[in-house]
């Protein structure tokens, strides 16, 4: 099999003709340092090993543009690489380069977003959730969790301050507030505790 065609394609890519009639799309730079032109003989496994050097290339560089904009886990950018066609073998390849460069570090994310979401007066309960989401392994999100010091009864207290306040004017507005506050995963007693100090303590100042 040789190549009978190449022809510039969209943005970085060249589309090569081969002679058993197939048309493959090849990264210009793999293109060019492994002087494929025209009339080139090309076998079948060296075709392959070019693709998936191709692949790869082009998801490291897109990973690089993700990570530039924001922080990701492991399985965050893995997946992000995979919706956006890259193969699987050349998406791990990836990411296990730039998790032996320090690019990409589990721990270090989840330690910087769990200080976040306790500074948004998240629950502990909750932030498993959104930790998970982000890609963060369950075991590490909860031992990081564990660690992050957080006062949960100013947070509850940050909260009604915040967003419920107002609410607790209304007609059966603790029940309400109680309500709300525990399902965005507070226990039960954490927060009949700071809200009972939250009302006493509105009392004594109108007092």
């Amino acid at each position: 099999m040789h190549i009978v065609n190449l022809q510039k394609d969209k943005l970085h890519l060249t589309k090569v003709f081969l002679s058993d009639g197939r048309e493959v799309l090849i990264d210009k730079d793999v293109v060019y340092e492994n002087s494929l032109k025209v009339g080139t003989e090309i076998t079948e496994e060296y075709l392959q090993e070019v693709l998936f050097l191709s692949d790869y290339l082009r998801a490291k560089s897109r990973a690089i543009w993700y990570i530039d904009r924001s922080a990701h886990t492991e399985k965050g950018l893995y997946e992000k690489l995979i919706r956006a066609g890259f193969s699987e073998k050349a998406s791990a390849k990836v990411i296990a380069r730039f998790i032996e460069v320090g690019l990409l570090d589990d721990r270090r994310f989840a330690e910087t977003y769990a200080e976040r979401l306790m500074e948004a007066n998240v629950s502990k309960r909750q932030a498993v959730q959104k930790m998970l989401i982000k890609g963060v392994p369950y075991d590490l999100a909860k031992e990081v969790l564990e660690e992050t010091e957080t006062d949960e009864n100013t947070q509850i207290k940050n909260l009604i301050e915040k967003k419920y306040r107002n609410k607790l004017q209304t007609e059966n507005g603790p029940k309400k507030v109680f309500e709300a506050l525990a399902r965005k995963g507070f226990s039960f007693s954490a927060v009949r505790e700071a809200l009972k100090s939250y009302i006493e303590e509105l009392e004594e100042y109108y007092v």
